[in-house]
Parts: structure tokens; sequence; C-alpha cells
């Protein structure tokens, strides 16, 4: 079985931060053979939230990462149902890919909601998850199961929030973008 971990997210837009945080995890996690990152379309929690178009966030995410062949863009939420779920992703990717195990990469500020998650239970016993301690996230131990703590990952002080805000501001974003 191949082992493929995904990260999800609007990538709204891509920057230096998802792309090094996923070049980290195949440097440092050998039983990781491929990363994707799965551009969403709709996050449930999210849904007043702008966001650029699709296809300009898709098209982003594949120059970011066209020189790293470890590294896929997924866009299989597009044709799917929204509001995306991430249990009805990976059962479609599950469908589409039998011969290949799954598992998600979260933020450590989406660990203190999970149990909100739709079939969370199932994401954890059929799939699992690691956990990106992100910065102001107090996430170094879990009791859930199934759950890795991503120990030891750079931290990367941006979010797309920041250069949207940036953008909105006019000030300069060249440094946070690939």
């Amino acid at each position: 079985m191949r082992s493929i971990l995904l990260y999800f997210g609007s990538f709204n837009p891509i920057h230096a931060g998802h792309v090094g945080l996923a070049e980290w995890v195949l440097e440092n996690r050998t039983d990781i053979e491929e990363l994707w990152l799965v551009v969403s379309p709709q996050n449930p929690f999210k849904q007043d939230k702008f966001l650029y178009p699709d296809a300009d966030r898709i098209e982003w995410v594949r120059r970011a990462v066209k020189n790293n062949p470890k590294i896929k863009v997924c866009d299989i939420e597009m044709s799917l149902p929204k509001p995306s779920y991430t249990i009805t992703t990976l059962d479609a990717l599950k469908a589409k890919y039998p011969d290949y195990h799954f598992k998600i990469l979260i933020g450590g500020d989406n660990l203190p909601t999970f149990n909100k998650w739709k079939d969370y239970e199932r994401i954890l016993s059929e799939y699992g998850v690691m956990v990106y301690p992100r910065e102001g996230s107090e996430t170094t131990e879990t009791t859930l199961p199934n759950v890795e703590i991503l120990h030891g990952a750079p931290l990367f002080p941006i979010s797309s929030t920041q250069i949207r805000e940036k953008i909105a501001a006019g000030a300069k974003i060249e440094d946070f973008l690939l």
C-alpha cells in the first residue's frame, strides 16, 4: 500500500509556509511516500469566508509545488458535494485508489474541535491524523486514538488570512508567496 498524507486547505492563497511544512514532512517522515495538497472549495466551518476562484487556487498550488515530484495537487473536492466534508473526500479517494493508505494532516488549532467534524471517529479509526502544532495552539499531546503530533516541525509565522489582509492594505506580500 502506498502511504499518502493529505493536507487539506483552501490555500487562499497558498504560501511558503504550506509548502515548507509539506517538504518538512516528506524529508522527516520516511513512512510518507507522497503528500497531496487537497484544494477545498468550501470549509463547512468557514462558510462566510472570502475565497479566490477555485481554478485560480488550484493553479497557484500547482505552480507552488511543480518542482517537487512527491507533492501532488488534488482537486477531487471540486467535484464532490459542498460543503466539503473530510470523510466524504477520504471515502471518495479510497474508492478511487484502493491500494493507497490515506492519512490527514491538520493544524493544531483544529484539534480541540476535531470531535465536531463529520464522522470524526471513522477518520481516526480508518485513516489517522497527523497534527502540525501551529503557532498559538497548545498542541503537545492528545488522548485521541490514531493521532500523532508532529513534534519538531518548524513554525511558519504566516497565514493565508494575514496575506489577504496585507493585500487589502496594499502591503508587499512577495516574501510569503512562491
